[in-house]
């Protein structure tokens, strides 16, 4: 059960330079069609953090045109990670058992300034409890088999969803934000070599109905496809219920996520399809060397009801190496 004390740092003591904490924050405005994100990995450990922030309008198939990056490597690593201010002007402070946080930026220059409050619509889910992620014993108990995300979640990882309120200015430009989207927290190991291949989705219809999935994914012909679904949940009318079972349809243009039909069958049987179109998306890899994420921010589509939320699609420089460059292809 992931309760307020998950807010602070986890193996500190340790010895290990490679323990990283993680907590990620993804917000849109999709009437103006913007995309930002929040994201920070300490390393208590070494003493050191690294914090981006991202924020782009529309389609960029090259991270050097989207309209603000922020990652400077590295910044002094927080006391803890529960309530924090970085010198690169961001803070956060989370509570509530882990459910809400405030996310306050103020960056160089005034270029591009925030101020938002998560208000988590469940309680945060762990894909290593049991009783919450029944797919975690269909993978034989194997948190790596289970989360596909290789060493990165085995130790400790949490993900929810909720309402994000608040206003974003950029560049002068002042932007009112109120969209439901994610949130996750991860500890352990990060060697940072090569990121196993999966897919972090949210697709979000309001308050009452939100899906997070997570799904390995390769490329293939230039083209990514999603192999097998991890975990996931719903969350209906302020309820949660795990997803058993989900299969991803999608295109991408080079490998930016443009359209997506997804279909999802929770632990009571019940069953969704939804059709997604991408009205922003941007590569992201200020953060780090090792990987790439694709970002998309998609429309959703499903009966009457419309949603807007992200999905990333995290791939490793070297897996799109041997799928890609034209040396790494002679070894298949």
């Amino acid at each position: 059960m992931i309760t307020d004390a998950d807010l602070d740092f986890h193996n500190h003591n340790s010895p290990d330079f490679d323990h990283a904490e993680t907590l990620f924050l993804i917000f849109s405005i999709p009437e103006a069609r913007i995309s930002g994100n929040a994201y920070v990995l300490c390393r208590p450990n070494a003493g050191v953090c690294l914090s981006s922030i991202y924020v782009h309008q529309g389609m960029h198939a090259n991270a050097w045109t989207v309209d603000y990056s922020d990652a400077p490597m590295h910044v002094k690593c927080p006391e803890t990670m529960a309530n924090f201010t970085l010198s690169n002007g961001l803070s956060v402070k989370g509570s509530n058992g882990a459910r809400d946080y405030h996310f306050q930026y103020d960056g160089r220059e005034r270029l591009c300034r925030f101020d938002l409050q998560f208000t988590g619509l469940m309680d945060p889910f762990d894909p290593l409890d049991p009783v919450q992620n029944p797919m975690l014993e269909a993978f034989g108990g194997d948190p790596e088999a289970s989360t596909g995300a290789g060493d990165s979640w085995t130790k400790g990882h949490y993900d929810l969803v909720g309402r994000i309120e608040g206003e974003l200015e950029l560049y002068g430009h002042k932007f009112a934000v109120s969209c439901v989207d994610g949130l996750d927290r991860s500890w352990g190991p990060r060697a940072e070599w090569n990121s196993a291949p999966v897919s972090w989705m949210h697709l979000t219809f309001g308050d009452d109905l939100a899906f997070h999935l997570v799904v390995t994914l390769d490329v293939v012909g230039g083209q990514t496809v999603y192999t097998t679904f991890r975990f996931g949940y719903a969350v209906v009318d302020g309820e949660v219920c795990a997803i058993t079972a989900a299969e991803v349809d999608a295109e991408s243009l080079g490998m930016l996520g443009i359209h997506r039909v997804v279909r999802i069958t929770d632990a009571r049987g019940r069953q969704w399809e939804m059709v997604g179109a991408a009205i922003a998306a941007a590569p992201w890899h200020t953060a780090y060397t090792s990987f790439i994420s694709f970002q998309s921010l998609y429309r959703w589509t499903m009966g009457d009801r419309i949603g807007f939320s992200n999905v990333t699609d995290v791939i490793g420089v070297t897996t799109l190496s041997k799928r890609l460059s034209k040396l790494g292809k002679q070894l298949d």
